[in-house]
């Protein structure tokens, strides 16, 4: 069966693995002073000291330094919380590894803000990341201003056909966290030594180098925490949910070549559900539209911001 996305797929694996056929953010800069801490499914770290407030969320097999472009962007005037999943960075034995990952991120990511002081931010996130945006706005609305989702689906399964269910996608889901688990000592010892080549990020972006940077990522990822997250994803279909969401939400997405007509349509489809959300297709990007097309994906944060 074809596949309508092998990019969106590609971001859910890691490097080398084969699918199968089928606070109020005005709040003082004081709230900011803990700038680093650790939860038991999230790493925060904040930058800036003034401003509203942006949480950055990565996607899969991505570390939060896929944020430091935009950071050193926005830093002067906003304050950003950067995530990294734990696992993401290579972290072994973390709650990740097990069932409940993404909700844990949720309830992290709500306690985090919480703790900080911090009533409401504009909430950025990444593929696997725009999807836990989602869940978070859902859980917990009064904490999310808005929503900046940046090349995400509301239920990843679409990339294997139009018409997949949660019933239909879930063998592919098993067999892929199956396959990462079986194969996760080989991916680790895979790790161990950094590519040069950026052949395994193929589809995830325009330019070489950052491709060679992603594979890197990828290889580097806890492979038990990227099997979770897979199914995790896989097993989510949030299309009709997303009808609750009250916060304006701005979707940038990628429109290339002769796909991009193609693109065009799975998103206002798969987003048909959420009154108002704002589309944004990009070309001239691949999957990671922050690093290929970071000046159209700055301006929709502050947009979104209002800054």
């Amino acid at each position: 069966m074809k596949l309508l996305y092998p990019a969106l797929l590609a971001a859910t694996l890691p490097l080398g693995f084969a699918a199968p056929a089928f606070a109020d953010e005005t709040a003082p800069a004081a709230a900011t002073m803990q700038q680093e801490s650790v939860r038991d499914h999230i790493r925060a770290q904040m930058h800036g000291n003034a401003g509203p407030v942006v949480v950055l969320i990565p996607g899969m097999s991505t570390p939060g330094a896929v944020w430091d472009d935009t950071v050193a962007a926005l830093q002067g005037d906003h304050r950003l919380l950067v995530l990294t999943l734990r696992g993401f960075d290579g972290e072994r034995g973390t709650a990740n590894e097990s069932e409940g990952a993404i909700d844990g991120v949720v309830a992290d990511l709500s306690a985090e803000l919480a703790s900080r002081g911090i009533g409401q931010a504009t909430i950025v996130g990444h593929s696997l990341g725009g999807l836990i945006a989602m869940k978070f706005a859902l859980a917990h609305a009064g904490q999310a201003k808005n929503l900046v989702i940046l090349d995400s689906l509301p239920f990843f399964g679409m990339v294997f056909s139009p018409d997949m269910t949660l019933e239909t996608v879930e063998p592919r889901a098993v067999y892929m966290r199956d396959m990462i688990v079986t194969g996760a000592e080989r991916m680790r010892e895979a790790g161990l030594a950094n590519t040069t080549s950026g052949a395994g990020a193929a589809g995830m972006s325009i330019d070489e180098a950052t491709r060679v940077t992603i594979a890197n990522w990828s290889l580097d990822a806890e492979p038990l925490a990227v099997a979770q997250f897979v199914y995790e994803d896989t097993m989510t279909d949030l299309r009709q949910d997303i009808a609750a969401l009250t916060m304006p939400v701005t979707v940038v997405h990628m429109a290339n070549g002769e796909h991009a007509e193609m693109a065009r349509e799975r998103y206002a489809t798969d987003y048909a559900a959420l009154p108002g959300v704002r589309l944004v297709p990009v070309d001239r990007s691949l999957h990671f539209v922050q690093l290929d097309r970071p000046e159209v994906v700055l301006a929709e944060i502050r947009r979104a911001t209002g800054s």
